[in-house]
């Protein structure tokens, strides 16, 4: 992990595309803003946790079950031909 300290009003890059910027310290709560691309995600950490919990609970669903051996069969077959 990579630690160092940056002030209200400093920044810093990750890759040549994302830009973290501080915008405000105050009372043990740092404000940042985010400047990247569209196409880049970003996401608190607990809602991505939260997320991919979720969806490996969709994956246990019986539905899901039984359309992805669906699909594993209907891949065997092609293969097969």
């Amino acid at each position: 992990m990579l630690v160092f300290r940056r002030q209200a009003g400093e920044s810093f890059l990750v890759g040549d595309h994302v830009e973290v910027r501080i915008l405000e310290v105050n009372r043990g709560q740092v404000k940042i803003g985010v400047v990247a691309p569209r196409e880049v995600g970003i996401y608190r950490s607990e809602v991505s946790r939260l997320n991919r919990r979720s969806a490996v609970e969709d994956l246990k669903q019986p539905e899901v079950q039984s359309a992805l051996a669906a699909l594993g069969k209907a891949f065997r077959e092609r293969k097969d031909q």
